[in-house]
């Protein structure tokens, strides 16, 4: 991991081009050991091979040695502005207004239908069903902090009304006064690994419509002896493990779901993670850096490269699941997703 405390000491706060600072003085602008920590190599090896010069004309790095003081909500602060960066403004996940958009207009998102996110993080998916296509939209987020700073921002862009955003607790949520009340329920990126996915399954049962969908963008474990394994081990730290497919058929059918349709979406998942962090690191700005800003950088940048690590070494998958209530199978080959 960088050290934020040795980029501190090399950078001086007065240090500027004009000095002579020069390679040899052990000078190394935090762009470059960012990127250098990405790729796996030195960061003496990029400045040799002459990768050091516009980054230091043009973003000199300094990097602010307070502390991060407070408690969660600075924290959801500062992830805010790291995925408003890396994603853009008021989106969490990769791809950020053209995957959320490209993936609303795939479902035949319409006026009349009523949607439930069940994570809407800071809100993206929440604002374009609503403003986008015109349906009406309940988001709820499992992340307290975050599901405030999503609202915030509703109320910023004047659509409190249209897309709201609330908190609610995965292992105790209960969609049963809104039974079938919602045409799309949708979550990404969170049912995998999230306490109580079985009550969500199951108060996603209740709260769909008759001929409703629930969609699932997620990651899957590619087999089940990846769970062992230390890859996976690495994945998923303390977190819950994800599903493989076959299981999560399984718990599908165990709440009254059957998966209608999968679609294997890896490389283009893959290849949206690394365009988001190759555009961040190719526009780092010294404006951007403080020491509580860094931490949360290096903390959501070893998660992701953890988690392209495993997408690389087979054992994760990112998959499109469309569920409907039971009542047939549709038939998935299930040796061909690995199962």
């Amino acid at each position: 991991m960088i050290s934020v405390v040795d980029t501190a000491r090399h950078v001086s706060p007065n240090a500027v081009p004009e000095t002579g600072q020069d390679q040899e003085d052990g000078y190394v602008p935090f762009a470059i050991r960012f990127r250098a920590w990405w790729d796996g190599v030195e960061p003496g090896a990029m400045m040799r091979d002459g990768q050091a010069g516009s980054v230091r004309r043009n973003r000199l790095i300094v990097v602010d040695t307070r502390k991060m003081e407070g408690g969660d909500g600075d924290r959801a602060e500062l992830r805010y502005r790291l995925w408003s960066r890396l994603y853009g403004e008021g989106f969490s996940l990769p791809g950020g207004q053209e995957a959320t958009t490209e993936l609303l207009k795939h479902i035949d998102l319409r006026k009349s239908h009523t949607v439930l996110d069940m994570a809407a993080g800071l809100g993206g998916t929440v604002r374009a069903a609503a403003l986008q296509f015109g349906a009406t939209v309940v988001g709820l987020e499992p992340d307290p902090d975050m599901a405030e700073l999503g609202m915030k921002l509703s109320v910023i862009r004047g659509v409190e009304a249209r897309a709201p955003i609330s908190a609610y607790d995965p292992e105790t949520i209960s969609l049963s006064d809104q039974a079938q009340a919602y045409d799309v329920i949708v979550m990404r990126e969170r049912l995998s690994r999230l306490p109580g996915r079985m009550n969500l399954l199951a108060q996603m049962e209740k709260g769909l419509a008759a001929d409703g969908r629930v969609v699932i963008a997620d990651l899957l474990l590619a087999a089940q002896g990846w769970a062992e394994s230390r890859m996976a081990a690495a994945f998923t730290e303390d977190e819950t493990v994800p599903w493989t497919l076959g299981e999560f058929q399984e718990e599908c059918g165990k709440h009254g779901l059957r998966i209608h349709l999968f679609r294997d979406e890896t490389e283009g998942y893959r290849r949206l993670l690394l365009d988001s962090w190759t555009g961040f690191f190719n526009d780092i700005t010294r404006e951007s850096l403080d020491r509580a800003f860094v931490d949360v950088l290096m903390g959501e940048a070893e998660s992701m490269k953890r988690r392209i690590a495993a997408i690389d070494a087979g054992a994760l998958r990112y998959g499109y699941i469309e569920l409907r209530r039971a009542g047939g199978w549709t038939g998935i080959d299930k040796s061909a997703v690995g199962a």
